[in-house]
């Protein structure tokens, strides 16, 4: 029976990866893509795409109309039963997956013994992990991934990245990694422009980490999941393909500074397939999947002065009457901000006064559920210093919020579609494919791989079956 590495390309649509392929065709993507089989998917899920939503779709096999995954930090108990993901499925059946990484992932299991390895989301609550020698790793990972948000902070978590360090010979990190990451931040001091790169180096130490995982342990199915192309498109799609809008209010320099940054992230995945390529050409029972549970497109280009940004949540918080023992934080990302109340009564008036709240006279933008908040800021290039509660001027700073600048200027230049990319290389049958098969739902991804494991398909699942995954 065939295994497979199932690697999470984040919103990653076709458009970008022919661009790439066109641009550099001595590289292993461009090469070897014409060998795989193509599909592009579509996410059918309801709403406002965002990968909280259409990555539970993939793993579950439901769209979000059934497996109602908002937002980071939900209790995911009782969906697990009903729809449950991947991993737990293949786990439950004693099929020894490993997980690294993959949307609503935390916390780790309490069977995480069934699994080769489990390494939870970077906006986990904690660092533990299984097994346990990678949770240097996984605090250093949470600690950047909280530095990582619209602007880029270059602290550096001291405590998080001593212990790493020590760490480092067994976790299967690679020198010429090393020599990259170094080769980063002497960019940054030379031009502080690059710091935004730092994104794409969680993923580089995330994968020589997985990459030795998968060789050691040879699970039949793993996932690996990384978003450092997506956070890369967000901001500069406008730079890459700036003929994609009708009216383009960026400045040449702004275009001129950042038109590599798509090409220079995806090199690095460039550089992830090619070692995956030689692990399957050397380990020929597996297949390689790249896939994505959305894709991208173009929006505005237009500059971003100032973000809103909520900087002390116990003070926003306080604004309405809460104190620090009404409510928990949950893991979130910016422009996002989660947690959840306590108490019903103080929940139930929480949700009114939010009802409340306008900010540059639009309703504030949040979710309720069974207690669990979800707040949406990151207004953008806001004029005024208050918003209004209940009709009542409140002075932003008062209540925990800030007008941040923003380093590189970037507007969300490009936003979630529903069509994403699914990409398969099969070392035993590398003839060239002739075609790329449009339309496929992403909830037939789960059903083709346990029809593959020969596993029972739920009733609730999709008919349709993927040949490159079943055959």
């Amino acid at each position: 029976m065939r295994k497979f590495i199932f690697f999470e390309l984040n919103e990653v649509p076709y458009t970008v990866i022919d661009h790439f392929c066109q641009k550099y065709p001595s590289s292993t993507l461009a090469k070897v893509l014409p060998k795989c089989a193509q599909i592009e998917t579509v996410a059918e899920d309801e709403g406002e795409l965002s990968p909280w939503k259409t990555w539970p779709t993939v793993h579950r096999g439901v769209t979000n109309s059934q497996h109602k995954i908002h937002d980071f930090g939900e209790n995911l108990t009782s969906v697990d039963e009903k729809y449950p993901p991947i991993w737990k499925i293949l786990a439950d059946a004693g099929k020894q997956p490993g997980v690294f990484s993959s949307m609503h992932t935390f916390p780790l299991p309490t069977n995480y013994q069934d699994y080769s390895f489990f390494i939870p989301d970077p906006f986990a609550g904690d660092s533990n992990s299984h097994p346990k020698k990678l949770e240097p790793f996984q605090r250093f990972n949470l600690a950047m991934s909280r530095k990582s948000g619209r602007n880029v902070d270059t602290g550096i978590d001291m405590k998080a990245a001593s212990a790493l360090a020590v760490s480092l010979p067994t976790l299967g990190i690679q020198p010429k990694t090393l020599a990259s990451v170094a080769g980063q931040l002497l960019a940054e001091k030379r031009e502080n422009w690059k710091k935004n790169r730092r994104r794409v180096f969680q993923s580089v130490l995330a994968f020589d980490i997985y990459l030795k995982l998968v060789g050691s342990k040879k699970p039949s199915f793993s996932t690996f999941f990384s978003n450092h192309v997506a956070s890369t498109m967000h901001r500069y799609w406008a730079a890459t393909f700036p003929d994609h809008y009708d009216t383009y209010n960026l400045s040449n320099e702004w275009k001129t500074r950042f038109s590599g940054e798509i090409d220079y992230a995806m090199n690095h995945f460039n550089n992830f397939f090619e070692k995956l390529i030689q692990f399957a050409n050397k380990n020929p029972e597996y297949k390689i999947v790249i896939s994505s549970s959305m894709g991208q497109e173009a929006t505005k280009a237009e500059q971003l002065s100032t973000e809103l940004y909520c900087k002390d949540i116990t003070k926003f918080l306080n604004t309405f009457n809460l104190n620090h023992n009404d409510w928990e934080i949950k893991p979130a990302m910016h422009p996002q901000y989660n947690f959840s109340v306590l108490d019903d009564e103080k929940a139930k008036k929480l949700n009114a006064d939010l009802r409340e709240v306008y900010i540059a006279g639009k309703p504030l933008i949040f979710r309720n559920k069974d207690n669990f908040f979800s707040i949406n800021f990151g207004h953008r290039n806001l004029e005024e210093q208050t918003f209004s509660f209940k009709n009542v001027p409140v002075a932003l700073s008062a209540a925990g919020l800030a007008n941040e600048q923003i380093d590189d200027e970037s507007d969300g230049t490009a936003y979630h579609i529903p069509e994403g990319c699914f990409i398969v290389y099969d070392p035993q049958d590398t003839s060239v494919k002739n075609s790329r098969i449009h339309g496929i739902s992403t909830t037939a991804i789960l059903p083709s791989f346990l029809q593959h494991f020969g596993l029972p398909i739920p009733e609730y699942m999709s008919d349709v079956r993927i040949d490159a995954i079943t055959k």
